[in-house]
C-alpha cells in the first residue's frame, strides 16, 4: 500500500496529525448534526425528544383542529392554547428551584419527563375523544416544558467552550429538526392508516427510546453538576431584559401567524397545500435559522444578532402587505421563522453564558413563561379576532415594525452599525462592585471598587477610602458595610469619571 493511500485510509504510523484527518462525508455528517463526545448523545436524546412531541401534536391536531369545521375549532383550539399556558404558572416557582437544588436534580429530571409523558400518552391514547384529554394533555406539557428548561441547563455542561454555544444550540436544533420532521412524516402515516390512538403509541416509544438515551447522558455529566460555581460568574451584569422582549416580539409574532393563517386561509377556503406551504414555510425557515446563526455570530455579537432578526422580520412582513400574493406570504412567514430562530439561539447562548449556575434552572423557567405567554396571548388574538388573511397580516406586520423600532430606539442605530469602544477595566470594576453589593457581598464590593481606583490611578491616598479600606480588614457589621460599600461605589465612580 502506498503512503498516499494510507493517509486517505488513516492507516498510518504518523501519531496525532492522522487522527485529524477528515473520516470522509459521513463522519462530517456525523459531527454536523450530532457533534462529538458527550454532546453526541445528549444530541440524540434531544432528537428523541423532538420526534415524540412531533407524533404527540399531529395526534391533537388531528384530532381538534382538523376533525371539524374551522368554526367548530375555535373554541377548541382557545382552550387548548388555554391549557398550554396552564403549566407556566407552577413552572416558574416548582420547576427551576427544583432543578437547581435538587443534587443531581437536572439529569434526574430529564429522566422522569420522558418516563411520565410515555406513561401519560398511553392514558391519552384512550382517552382521545372524551374531556379527559385536556387533563392529560395539560400533563404532558407540563413535563415537555420541564425538559425544555432542563435540556438548556445542561447545555454549558456539556459544552467544552462558551465560544461554541450558538453552535451547539443550533446543532441541537437542526438535528432536532429533522428527526422531527421524519417522525412527522410517520405520524402523518400513521395518524391516517390507524387514527390518533396510534400516532400516541407511536410517540410513547419514542418518549421510552428518550428515558434510555437521557438516562445515559445523566451517567456522563460532570460530577461538578450540582455544585455552584464561583461567584466570580454572578459579577458579570449582563441585563437579558432587551433580549427577552425582543424574542417574545418573535415568539409572538410566530404563534399569531401560525394561527391566524390557519383559520384565515381555511375560512377564505384556500387550497389545502396554501395552508400547508405555510406551515412548513415556518418550519423551514425555523431550520435554516440553525444552519446560518453559528456563521452569523462569528460576524456579529448576540445583540445584534438581535437586531437584525427584528429587522428582517418586520422588513418581509411589511414587504407581503404590499406586494400580497401567496408566494410572498409563504417567503415572509418563512423569513419570520428564521429569524426567530437566529434570536433564539442568540438568547440562548447569553443565558447559558451568564446566567448564575446556581441559578440558572430558575431563569430558564422564568424566561419559557415569559415566551409560552406571547406566543398564547398572540395566538388567541389570532383565533378571536376572525380576521381576513390580509388584514391580519397587516396587524403583524405592524406589530413588528413597532417592535423593531423600539429595538433600535433601546440599542440606537449607531451602535449596529458601528461598535462602541470596549468599556475601561474601571469602569467595568465599579459596574461589578455595584453587582455584589446588590448582592449583599459588601466586603467584596468595596475591595473590587477600591481596585477599580488603583486601575485609574486615582485617588490614591483619599483619608475616605483608606478608612473604607481598612474597614473591611476588621469585624464590621452587615450594616456597616452596605453603608461603606455605597458611599466606596460612588465616591470611586466620582473619581472615575472626573479623569475621563
Amino acid at each position: 500500500m502506498s503512503p498516499k493511500h494510507s493517509s486517505l485510509t488513516g492507516e498510518t504510523v504518523s501519531g496525532a496529525s492522522d487522527a485529524s484527518l477528515s473520516p470522509g462525508m459521513l463522519g462530517h455528517l456525523t459531527r454536523w448534526m450530532f457533534g462529538t463526545g458527550r454532546l453526541r448523545g445528549f444530541t440524540v436524546m434531544h432528537c428523541l425528544h423532538s420526534a415524540a412531541e412531533t407524533c404527540f401534536t399531529i395526534s391533537l391536531a388531528g384530532s381538534i383542529f382538523f376533525s371539524v369545521s374551522a368554526d367548530a375549532a375555535r373554541p377548541r383550539v382557545l382552550l387548548f392554547l388555554v391549557i398550554t399556558l396552564a403549566p407556566f404558572l407552577v413552572m416558574a416557582p416548582l420547576v427551576g428551584p427544583v432543578i437547581d437544588r435538587v443534587r443531581g436534580g437536572i439529569g434526574r429530571v430529564v429522566v422522569a419527563t420522558f418516563v411520565l409523558r410515555a406513561t401519560l400518552v398511553l392514558l391519552l391514547a384512550q382517552q382521545l375523544r372524551t374531556l379527559a384529554l385536556f387533563p392529560l394533555a395539560f400533563g404532558v406539557l407540563v413535563l415537555a416544558k420541564t425538559y425544555t428548561v432542563g435540556r438548556n441547563a445542561l447545555v454549558p455542561l456539556l459544552v467544552e467552550r462558551n465560544d461554541d454555544l450558538v453552535a451547539t444550540n443550533a446543532r441541537l436544533s437542526r438535528t432536532a429538526s429533522i428527526a422531527g420532521t421524519i417522525a412527522g412524516v410517520a405520524a402523518v402515516a400513521v395518524y391516517s392508516v390507524a387514527g390518533g390512538p396510534w400516532a400516541l403509541r407511536l410517540a410513547a416509544a419514542l418518549y421510552v427510546l428518550g428515558a434510555i438515551a437521557a438516562w445515559r447522558v445523566r451517567k456522563a455529566l460532570p460530577a461538578t453538576e450540582a455544585s455552584r460555581r464561583t461567584d466570580i460568574v454572578e459579577l458579570l451584569k449582563v441585563d437579558f431584559t432587551g433580549a427577552m422582549w425582543d424574542m417574545m416580539a418573535l415568539r409572538a409574532a410566530v404563534g399569531y401567524a401560525m394561527f391566524h393563517f390557519g383559520f384565515a386561509l381555511r375560512a377564505g377556503n384556500q387550497p389545502a397545500w396554501l395552508l400547508g406551504a405555510v406551515i412548513a414555510a415556518n418550519s423551514v425557515g425555523a431550520f435554516l435559522g440553525t444552519v446560518v446563526a453559528p456563521t452569523i455570530r462569528s460576524h456579529l455579537n448576540e445583540q445584534r444578532m438581535f437586531t437584525w432578526s427584528m429587522l428582517g422580520a418586520a422588513g418581509a412582513m411589511v414587504a407581503a402587505v404590499f406586494g400580497y400574493t401567496r408566494a410572498t406570504l409563504i417567503g415572509a412567514v418563512l423569513i419570520l421563522g428564521l429569524a426567530a430562530s437566529v434570536g433564539r439561539r442568540a438568547l440562548d447562548s447569553t443565558i447559558q453564558q451568564f446566567a448564575p449556575h446556581g441559578r440558572r434552572g430558575r431563569v430558564y423557567a422564568s424566561l419559557e413563561t415569559r415566551l409560552e405567554l406571547a406566543w398564547v396571548a398572540a395566538a388567541c388574538v389570532a383565533v378571536a379576532a376572525r380576521l381576513s388573511a390580509l388584514v391580519g397580516l397587516l396587524a403583524l406586520a405592524g406589530f413588528l415594525v413597532v417592535m423593531a423600532a423600539e429595538h433600535i430606539r433601546r440599542h440606537r442605530l449607531v451602535q449596529l452599525l458601528e461598535p462602541p469602544a470596549e468599556t475601561p477595566l474601571a469602569e467595568r470594576l465599579i459596574t461589578r462592585a455595584e453587582t455584589l453589593a446588590g448582592l449583599d457581598h459588601h466586603d467584596e464590593a468595596i475591595v473590587v471598587a477600591l481596585s477599580a481606583v488603583e486601575i485609574a490611578d486615582v485617588g490614591v491616598g483619599d483619608p475616605e477610602l483608606e478608612r473604607m479600606r481598612r474597614l473591611v480588614h476588621r469585624s464590621a457589621t452587615h450594616d456597616e458595610l452596605r453603608e461603606a460599600a455605597e458611599r466606596v461605589i460612588a465616591r470611586v465612580r466620582k473619581l472615575v469619571h472626573n479623569q475621563t
